[in-house]
């Protein structure tokens, strides 16, 4: 790349960014996308996930969509499925839609990439890992059914917590996976929640192992960027939603 060449000459993407700290989530982006490909991020105050938490993430979301659009971004894309839902499951489309209207700029979320990836896999049986306490898994269950509209096999919290999801080794991913799957039988995808911590490196062991699909939130969130964007570079290494669709 020559000096004048900027990072994102193919594709700048805006990115809102759920968690308590964004450590994991740029470096295992860069790892995964397309060269040419770069991230724009603005981090929402979520919290403990409480309601008000939630509302104010929303709104912040729209207006970092704004915000992104005018610094040039071609896609903004807003992250945290808990926020892209909260005016409702049936309502996330009429937001983007809306959002693309008055901002000019192509508009996407986490939720709908996650769902876009499921359909493009075609998973119907899911078996789902989140890096969270016990409590959090009906939530997970929840938005399988309801949001994504697919039978869960099971559900398998790590016990970690959001704020401290960037101790987690890349080995516990690739542990979490198996004991969930062996847990589970029965699934033809293995979902990784949550994109603030190291699973890329499990997806394609694990895909070679057990012979299913696998998905994680940011290999969906990088996949529906590039393809929405017109990149359309396969993407070897990182599991068959990238390498194949």
């Amino acid at each position: 790349m020559d000096g004048e060449t900027i990072l994102g000459h193919r594709a700048r993407i805006g990115y809102t960014v759920a968690a308590v700290t964004t450590e994991i989530y740029p470096i295992d982006w860069y790892r995964i996308v397309a060269d040419g490909v770069s991230l724009m991020m603005i981090t929402l105050p979520l919290g403990n996930r409480s309601q008000e938490d939630v509302e104010k993430c929303y709104q912040i979301s729209i207006k970092s969509a704004h915000t992104m659009a005018r610094a040039g971004a071609n896609l903004v894309l807003l992250g945290g499925l808990p926020i892209n839902i909260a005016r409702g499951n049936d309502n996330v489309d009429t937001l983007i839609r809306n959002l693309e209207r008055e901002i000019g700029v192509k508009m996407s979320c986490s939720a709908l990439a996650q769902a876009n990836a499921f359909s493009a896999l075609g998973s119907e049986k899911v078996c789902v890992v989140h890096p969270f306490l016990e409590d959090q898994s009906p939530r997970h269950a929840d938005h399988m059914k309801n949001f994504f509209g697919l039978e869960t096999t099971g559900v398998y919290a790590g016990g970690s917590s959001l704020i401290d999801l960037g101790t987690l080794p890349p080995n516990r991913a690739l542990e979490w996976g198996r004991a969930a799957v062996e847990a589970s039988p029965g699934a033809d995808t293995l979902y990784f929640a949550c994109p603030h911590w190291t699973v890329i490196d499990a997806i394609q062991p694990l895909e070679e192992e057990f012979g299913i699909n696998v998905m994680t939130s940011l290999q969906a969130i990088a996949w529906e960027a590039m393809r929405k964007t017109d990149i359309n570079d396969r993407v070897e290494g990182f599991g068959r939603l990238l390498k194949e669709f």
